[in-house]
């Protein structure tokens, strides 16, 4: 009886395991109408892109409550046999050209050379469209070329050719970042680059893959084309309620749309964007947004009227190698955002980037600018000088990194900011205001941070940062850290116009307690004598951490 019950066991397991690998996809659906309720069957997945273009007063739910129902332009592959070359590569045929891979929900690199832990390779260019650099191989016609322009910038270009050590580039219309004489670089995209775990290539209509566990993809295995997950562009008043999106390029695209509502849903894995936001009334609450190549959500220049509150994401640009990111959340100049209590974290550059008219509060921001510097927690810029009318208010950024990572960050000429009631721990810098000026912090924590507290950095055209007010601010500094660093590539002189300083608390174990142009490390007495006057400070020096 025993004997006979465990047969039934292990029976059960392997139809269990079976039903589950080769789970029924079912066709997205299509030919949607104005005014339509989509009812997507809980714990079922829909394969193809949901197109909503332009469609009116449409709502999208999962019917039932097993679970969220999943949509995603990624298809099943199956029919895996190993490849004579090597054992651990296995191939399938396909009809279409794959964007992007998983196997069991984990998302596969394209192959690449170099590999890791190197990421990146050295070579050198003396002219425009060359790289110089001795490849292992020489078939290179097709691939893409990754490399750093800047320390903020990762760019891409298409090869054309390779001949003698000479990668040749496929021109482009724009050279502002052409490649630098000493150029740090990856290729990627050619079957030859297939020789590590975890990557995957494309040729001549068939998928080759080597598994991470060294395992058969069957059953287990997704590629998607470049694709959207939904297709949200010119809506209005859209719903979008508890669905999943999996291994989409661009997970939802709401361009142009009016009143787009997303709600208690679920992004992963996105092969660029998980939102592009657009048009005007996106409200998004509850998202969680896991996994990107780029951005976690970008707003185009016409977006207004935004709202993201209680949300998570979490992964934005760290999705396998290193390519161009402009943040998690990013409103490069979009006007009239609300990001309320959201959770940031592990972000390849920016945690939340905003232009005029918003509001960005009670959200917590952990570990970004992890890939790319010059980079803030929260970052703002007016480049046409005019206030930008947005308050910073009540966030907790902590642990970001690179040296020129800025938990909050005003650049070039950022001004009518008020930044009020933050804390600000464990990071490279605490704030920086490049060519900022008349902007308000208040009332806010910095805690240990790595380099400085607050760095105010003049190189503009002229001198412009002037009239800053700093006030009722709790400074913790360790023990090597300057509170202040002053900068202005005019001389010491300007430093006067920088700011005024009143009331603050400063905790210090660096006696040092600010390096000013001109001047060089200033003792706390000193900086009062030669800077800032300030008569109601409070100062005192600890040798306990603070």
């Amino acid at each position: 009886m025993q004997k006979i019950l465990l047969l039934i066991f292990l029976l059960f397991k392997v139809l269990t395991a079976t039903a589950t690998s080769t789970a029924v996809v079912l066709p997205i659906p299509d030919n949607i109408q104005n005014g339509d309720t989509v009812l997507l069957s809980c714990g079922r997945i829909y394969s193809g892109e949901l197109d909503l273009s332009n469609k009116y007063n449409v709502r999208v739910l999962t019917d039932g409550d097993c679970g969220a129902a999943t949509i995603t332009p990624a298809r099943p592959v199956q029919g895996w046999l190993k490849t004579k070359q090597n054992s651990s590569i296995w191939w399938a045929a396909i009809d279409f050209i794959p964007a992007q891979m998983e196997i069991n929900g984990e998302f596969i690199a394209l192959a690449h050379y170099p590999n890791l832990p190197q990421e990146w390779a050295a070579g050198r260019s003396r002219q425009a469209g060359q790289l110089l650099f001795r490849m292992p191989f020489e078939d290179l016609s097709g691939a893409t070329l990754v490399w750093r322009a800047a320390d903020w910038l990762i760019e891409t270009r298409q090869i054309v050719r390779y001949e003698d050590g000479v990668t040749h580039l496929l021109p482009s219309g724009d050279d502002t970042f052409p490649l630098l004489p000493e150029t740090a670089f990856y290729v990627e995209g050619k079957r030859w680059m297939l020789d590590s775990p975890g990557e995957w290539a494309y040729a001549d209509g068939k998928l080759y893959v080597w598994p991470p566990d060294g395992k058969s993809p069957e059953g287990r295995a997704w590629a998607a084309p470049r694709a959207r997950g939904i297709n949200a562009s010119g809506s209005r008043d859209v719903h979008i309620q508890g669905v999943k999106i999996f291994a989409a390029m661009l997970g939802i695209d709401g361009s142009d749309a009016l009143n787009l509502h997303i709600t208690d849903t679920d992004i992963r894995n996105s092969g660029e964007d998980a939102i592009l936001a657009g048009g005007s009334g996106l409200r998004i609450k509850r998202v969680s947004i896991i996994n990107t190549v780029q951005n976690g959500l970008r707003a185009s220049d016409d977006a207004r009227d935004v709202l993201i509150a209680d949300s998570t994401i979490e992964g934005a640009g760290m999705l396998g190698m290193p390519r161009r990111s402009k943040g998690a959340l990013v409103f490069e100049l979009a006007s009239g955002q609300r990001i309320l209590r959201n959770h940031i974290r592990n972000a390849s550059y920016i945690g939340i980037r905003v232009y005029r008219d918003a509001i960005v509060a009670d959200n917590v921001i952990e570990r970004v600018c992890l890939r790319l510097s010059d980079c803030g927690g929260i970052y703002t810029f007016a480049r046409d000088h005019k206030p930008l009318h947005v308050r910073i208010e009540r966030n907790q950024i902590r642990g970001l990194s690179q040296r020129m990572g800025h938990a909050i960050y005003l650049d070039d000429y950022a001004n009518g900011v008020i930044v009020k009631g933050n804390l600000m721990e464990n990071n490279p810098g605490g704030m920086q205001l490049h060519n900022a000026f008349g902007n308000i912090i208040r009332e806010n924590v910095f805690r240990r941070s790595q380099f400085e507290h607050i760095l105010f950095n003049e190189t503009g055209a002229t001198a412009a940062i002037q009239k800053n007010k700093i006030m009722r601010n709790r400074f913790e500094s360790g023990d090597t850290a300057p509170t202040y660093r002053l900068w202005s590539e005019y001389g010491g002189e300007y430093v006067q116009r920088f700011g005024k300083f009143d009331g603050n608390i400063y905790i210090n174990r660096n006696p040092m307690f600010a390096e000013v142009a001109g001047s060089g490390m200033l003792s706390f007495s000193e900086w009062k004598r030669h800077v800032s006057a300030e008569l109601r400070a409070t100062y005192s020096i600890t040798r306990s951490p603070p």
